[in-house]
């Protein structure tokens, strides 16, 4: 079945709110509290705010108090939400190679699905072609990730919050979303409208794709570096401080290559698709949070640590 516009048009008091911009919304402003409790260390904040924002290294269950001791998981669990992203992603790359082949028709079950999570809006000019590559990039990312949590990661006795594990499978399912909602863009254009699209390759969509290439070989070299690290003999209960490579100028190259990601995809999609961007934000602050925890950790821990090597961003944070 072919979808109109006013299937889309026509929304329902829930569809007239973007509960998939809502939750990413809500997301970064959750990310930049945790900034600021870790940057500008806040004073007279309760300490099971700190505990709430702590995960992995840094989760020191001893000291957490004992309510959120009580909602501790594996962060093993990592595996769950990133099989899921793999599943979810894989099924939205066949709809939209199924719109391909039948030129833009959208199952109607579909349009509904994605009307009831957000008042569609297309902000761009949708292309099958490249719907299916930003789609392809992020489903190579997720798959990659799901392989390291099974392969690579030494995850130790790490623990994270419940909250931080259920974030992660709202963030994957929202990202999952906001793709199948840009493929959807196509259903609304006209045919000489996806005609000029689909012919148009640009400069940013080469860029974007070079751009993820790159980054997503650095994130799997930085997982190794750590995985290789916790299996030294010495580390088997303990971590480590990482060296070589990008370590060399952050502390948390893997986190960073995860904000170059997003935002290599934002640049296929295009800046101007304005769901996309708003979650490379929430994966900016949220890379920011981890990576100032991380950064004092580290230096909290290990004497050596190197006075120029940055949290983050090379030279700069």
């Amino acid at each position: 079945m072919v979808v109109e516009e006013s299937a889309f048009n026509d929304h329902t008091a829930l569809g007239t709110i973007n509960i998939v911009i809502v939750i990413f919304a809500v997301l970064c402003m959750t990310a930049i509290f945790g900034i600021l409790l870790q940057v500008v260390n806040l004073k007279g904040m309760p300490k099971i705010l700190y505990d709430v924002y702590s995960s992995g290294k840094s989760c020191e269950v001893e000291l957490f108090s004992s309510l959120v001791s009580a909602v501790l998981v594996p962060k093993s669990w990592f595996f769950h939400f990133y099989v899921f992203a793999t599943v979810y992603t894989f099924l939205i790359v066949i709809v939209i190679i199924w719109m391909i082949l039948t030129k833009n028709q959208l199952p109607f079950f579909i349009s509904m699905y994605i009307n009831s999570l957000s008042a569609h809006s297309c902000t761009t000019i949708a292309s099958p072609q490249i719907s299916l590559l930003a789609t392809s990039l992020f489903l190579l990312q997720v798959s990659r990730r799901a392989y390291e949590s099974m392969y690579v990661t030494v995850f130790l006795d790490s623990k994270m919050n419940l909250g931080h594990y259920i974030v992660g499978h709202f963030h994957y399912w929202g990202c999952g979303t906001i793709l199948l909602s840009y493929a959807a863009c196509q259903s609304l254009q006209d045919d000489h409208t996806n005609e000029e699209a689909k012919n148009e390759i640009h400069l940013q969509h080469v860029i974007g794709t070079v751009l993820f290439i790159i980054t997503f070989y650095q994130q799997y070299i930085a997982h190794n570096t750590l995985a290789n690290l916790r299996k030294k003999p010495q580390n088997k209960q303990k971590y480590g401080l990482p060296q070589g490579g990008l370590f060399n100028y952050v502390s948390c190259p893997n986190f960073l290559c995860e904000i170059i990601i997003y935002l290599a995809i934002n640049l296929v999609l295009g800046i101007d698709f304005y769901p996309w961007t708003l979650i490379t934000f929430w994966v900016l602050t949220n890379q920011v949070m981890a990576a100032t925890v991380a950064q004092k950790w580290y230096k909290s821990k290990f004497k050596e640590f190197p006075a120029t090597r940055k949290a983050l961003i090379p030279f700069v944070y």
